[in-house]
């Protein structure tokens, strides 16, 4: 059991990467779970700085919503995170973002399918949730992780994306790759059909590496490069290779 401590440090650093790379500004939130203590640790809202976000700046509360610690409140749609981390014993870790390209997935009547070797993670698709309310009642947030399933990702129709993961460093690679991915799509549409990976490849590819070790080499990565970033404002995504 990873201690609160440690929870606290790889959130906040996983924030500003976050901010860095430019998937998280005024809009989203994160956060990890500690079912031990059923203390959920979330990225501070309404319009926190997330470049300069610490360890104490984080809100914990539990899977009702209720604030147990910390001097803010919860996010808006903080039921994206209890219901995702109610039903995924293997969602530790819970992303909901605004981010560029891959929220034009949740716009384009364009199903998701993987154009890298990387987005093989996603193989399986990306379903969308049609609801275009704002997920703020837990029924809401039950329906998002109903549709999710034992998927890594879904898309909030005209909204933004929720991705699951087991850790931290899961998390941040994984929201990674499908901003990635999706941005090499987008570009790539205008020269023609795009050359999508089938669910036998992604397979293929998956069993190559281990995803733990894909997301500690990202993790280490980023957060060396974090540690020197001068905290200005980012054109961060083309940093990803």
């Amino acid at each position: 059991m990873a201690s609160e401590s440690v929870l606290r440090e790889k959130l906040a650093t996983c924030v500003r990467i976050m901010n860095m790379q430019g998937l998280m500004g005024l809009f989203g939130h994160v956060s990890t779970y500690q079912p031990e203590k059923g203390r959920i640790y979330f990225s501070p809202s309404k319009g926190a700085d997330k470049s300069i976000v610490k360890p104490d700046d984080l809100v914990v509360a539990d899977l009702e919503g209720k604030v147990l610690d910390g001097k803010g409140s919860v996010p808006k749609e903080w039921s994206i995170h209890t219901a995702v981390h109610r039903a995924r014993r293997d969602a530790l870790a819970v992303a909901h973002l605004h981010s560029p390209y891959s929220t034009l997935f949740a716009v384009a009547r364009c199903p998701y399918r993987p154009v890298t070797l990387q987005g093989a993670i996603f193989g399986d698709g990306i379903p969308v949730f049609k609801d275009p309310r704002l997920i703020t009642t837990p029924a809401l947030g039950g329906k998002v992780a109903k549709l999710m399933g034992k998927k890594r990702a879904v898309l909030l129709r005209g909204h933004g994306t929720v991705v699951g993961a087991r850790d931290v460093e899961e998390m941040l690679y994984a929201t990674m790759i499908l901003e990635d991915d999706t941005r090499k799509a987008a570009q790539a549409r205008p020269l023609g059909k795009l050359q999508v990976f089938s669910p036998a490849e992604c397979r293929l590819f998956e069993s190559e590496e281990p995803l733990a070790s894909r997301s500690e080499r990202a993790w280490y990565y980023f957060t060396q490069l974090e540690a020197r970033w001068d905290r200005q404002p980012t054109t961060g995504i083309g940093l990803f290779v």
